[in-house]
């Protein structure tokens, strides 16, 4: 079990700015998560993968794909308070679920 998180990286944001984004994916796809797969992925430690896409339009596709493939994908739109223009999609968890699931959809992207 595992839980991916793809930031933007074309956006420039600082270290905090990716860290927060990343924790609003990170929350909101557990509280959406079926309670089996959230109690698999407690269980094991709650392992996390950090990962990077160049183009809102890749993470986007991501999410798509992540969807079509029964994950759940959630995409975070920034309120636009500090560094990034409202309703800029930022990052995006999938899972958590099983590790060949969620590699089937991230398999071809770097860490960050």
């Amino acid at each position: 079990m595992k839980l991916a998180l793809v930031v933007r990286t074309d956006l420039g944001m600082g270290r905090g700015k990716i860290a927060a984004q990343v924790a609003h994916a990170a929350v909101t796809a557990v509280l959406i998560s079926r309670d089996a797969d959230v109690a698999a992925w407690l269980s094991q430690g709650q392992p996390k993968v950090v990962l990077k896409v160049t183009t809102g339009e890749q993470l986007l596709d991501l999410a798509r794909q992540a969807l079509a493939d029964g994950l759940v994908a959630e995409v975070v739109h920034d309120a636009g308070r500090t560094q990034v223009a409202p309703g800029t999609a930022t990052c995006c968890a999938i899972g958590p679920a099983e590790d060949e699931r969620v590699d089937q959809v991230t398999a071809e992207l770097s860490l960050l």
